[in-house]
């Protein structure tokens, strides 16, 4: 889940979200958990072809849990993306699903913006939280981590062909739904989240809308440099 310095780029659509709007609370009895997020509307993408090379998010991922009879162990992360547009399901998937971690590796584990702490009244872990801070490309071109020099996570990114804008001069608007999903674990491994007396596996969930433009063909006179655009291959972010 680790964050990297996010590159320079010409025109690339990034949302950063923080902890807020998308948050959920799952409860049970005395236990809870949380999770949240929010993402804004990107700027409009413009490219000769109507086609982008990668949508990239950055998350500030912020997860807590209270209560708890047994401390917890360990955790899995569990990414997912869902692509729709007038109210259908353009595409759907998991891009991302970390192992199982160990809470004991606590500020040791990641790196900026990542972090475990453990807390309870009697054994840690029976409370605490956990920072998962990440700068991926979500969807990429031809689903190859091409975002962020190539950076490996997530694994598995969404397809962005789902959202070209393949006729000249048209526009596309396609909603991407983001959520991130937590498992907790106890220290034997078996799965506390969902069992009796625990909290539904917390989720943060956020949408946002992507807008990508296929800019009109035009020519020009009077500079020796104007040409028509009639479908060059565009690149948004380097």
């Amino acid at each position: 889940m680790q964050r990297r310095d996010f590159a320079k780029t010409v025109g690339g659509i990034v949302g950063t979200s923080a902890l807020g709007g998308g948050a959920l609370l799952a409860t049970t009895g005395g236990a809870s958990a949380t999770a949240g997020g929010s993402i804004s509307d990107p700027a409009k993408a413009v490219s000769d072809d109507g086609r982008i090379k990668w949508v990239a998010t950055r998350t500030t991922g912020r997860m807590t849990w209270d209560g708890f009879d047994e401390p917890v162990g360990y955790f899995k992360i569990i990414v997912s993306v869902e692509l729709k547009r007038g109210g259908s399901t353009l595409w759907s998937g998991t891009i991302h699903q970390t192992d199982k971690i160990d809470t004991a590796q606590g500020t040791s584990w990641g790196g900026n913006g990542e972090e475990i702490v453990l807390k309870g009244e009697y054994d840690e872990g029976r409370a605490g939280h956990i920072a998962s801070d990440s700068d991926w490309g979500i969807i990429q071109r031809n689903r190859e981590n091409n975002y962020n020099n190539s950076y490996g996570l997530p694994d598995n990114p969404a397809p962005a062909s789902y959202l070209y804008a393949d006729t000249d001069g048209s526009t596309t608007k396609t909603k991407v739904v983001l959520r991130s999903q937590y498992v907790l674990y106890a220290n034997d491994g078996s799965e506390l989240t969902g069992t009796s007396g625990y909290p539904d596996r917390p989720e943060f969930s956020t949408s946002f809308v992507v807008t990508v433009e296929n800019e009109a063909a035009t020519t020009g006179s009077g500079d020796a440099d104007a040409q028509g655009q009639t479908g060059d291959s565009a690149e948004v972010g380097v």
